[in-house]
């Protein structure tokens, strides 16, 4: 890691020389989602709810005094409690020939999960994760340098045949309480112990028309001492596309760091294997259904003392099944999205509910 440090430290000094540019061009937009949340099942936590989300984007744009190009953006959520964040900030430097270089700020991922896209208004079980707090339908996926302040460089586009493209990211740390982190929250604590830096690559190809494939992988690189198992995480995906028709698939893999492993105690689980599969059929220009199944597998480890072997101790495998129907009436998207999740929370027996009705609009 060393090394990639270098690489960028070595062209961003490069770009950095002439960062005089022409004033550039500004624009705003947004979008606004309302909607209605129903909970449900034996051992979930029953409510219901109205909330709106919504965000506001400025994006910026120029060009500097050498002919590279500059593009600045920076999305203000609402957090919830009265106040608004600004939590998603990138910077790139587009150098024609040799690349793109960036830094970001929660902002930038990498990781390929999602990127099967299924779903008629949000990809499967990750739609209801974003409309709501309640954790019963979360997964436990891959890393991702975004959740972290990260720099990044881009192959030039259409440099690679059959529409390759590779990216490179770097997070210097993922520790929980570092200063220099924005996501230091202590849900972030559990993806590696404080210390790690995370390096993650992605590439991804459109090799024939329809079809889209891609990959990445993360490997964290501990510096707080010795450890028992490296943080690492990847994912694959693809999908086919042909007339109102569209398929995806997706695999993948995360081994939390950790330093040291609780006795096989069931109390925290060290890695996960997943999987997600789905199908979308528009129906005509307004009306598009889908539906999709997610498996996510979480495996507890333990030493045993005497001989400081690893097992595996406690497997439970959360499941997730969603069924999604959009409505396009113009200027806006009405959506209705219900899940059924079995092992809820990865706990053996838990059965949960999610039921969404919305209206989204963008400006």
């Amino acid at each position: 890691m060393t090394k990639i440090t270098k690489i960028f430290a070595v062209i961003a000094s490069s770009l950095l020389v002439s960062f005089a540019s022409v004033a550039g061009e500004l624009t705003v937009s947004g979008s606004a989602n309302a909607s209605y949340l129903i909970n449900g099942g034996v051992q979930n936590d029953n409510g219901k709810g109205i909330g709106i989300s919504n965000e506001l984007m400025f994006k910026a744009s120029g060009e500097l005094d050498n002919g590279y190009s500059w593009n600045y953006h920076m999305e203000l959520d609402p957090n919830g409690g009265g106040t608004t964040d600004n939590d998603d900030t990138a910077l790139t430097i587009n150098t024609g020939g040799m690349g793109t270089i960036g830094i970001f700020d929660s902002e930038g991922g990498l990781s390929t999960e999602l990127g099967y896209g299924i779903g008629a208004i949000g990809v499967g079980v990750d739609y209801a994760n974003s409309m709501a707090a309640t954790g019963h339908t979360a997964m436990n996926w891959g890393l991702d340098v975004s959740s972290y302040p990260n720099l990044q460089y881009h192959l030039p586009a259409d440099i690679l045949p059959f529409g390759l493209g590779a990216k490179v990211g770097y997070a210097p740390s993922t520790g929980d309480g570092d200063s220099n982190s924005y996501k230091n929250s202590g849900a972030q604590s559990a993806q590696g112990p404080t210390g790690d830096a995370l390096l993650q690559y992605q590439l991804t190809a459109a090799p024939i028309d329809g079809l889209k494939v891609g990959a990445d992988y993360a490997t964290g690189e501990n510096t707080s001492g010795i450890i028992d198992q490296e943080l690492s995480g990847g994912n694959v995906y693809a999908q086919y596309a042909i007339g109102n028709l569209k398929v995806g698939y997706m695999q993948g893999f995360k081994e939390a760091g950790k330093a040291t492993y609780a006795d096989g105690d069931g109390t925290s689980n060290d890695s996960y294997e997943y999987d997600a599969m789905g199908i979308e059929f528009a129906l005509n220009d307004a009306i598009t259904i889908s539906f999709d199944t997610t498996e996510n597998e979480a495996k507890d480890k333990g030493q045993i003392a005497a001989t400081k072997t690893t097992r595996t101790t406690q497997v439970v495998t959360m499941e997730a099944d969603t069924m999604q129907i959009a409505y396009n009436v113009g200027g806006a998207t009405v959506g209705l999205f219900h899940v059924d999740t079995s092992n809820a929370e990865f706990t053996a027996g838990k059965d949960a509910t999610k039921t969404i009705a919305s209206i989204s609009m963008e400006f």
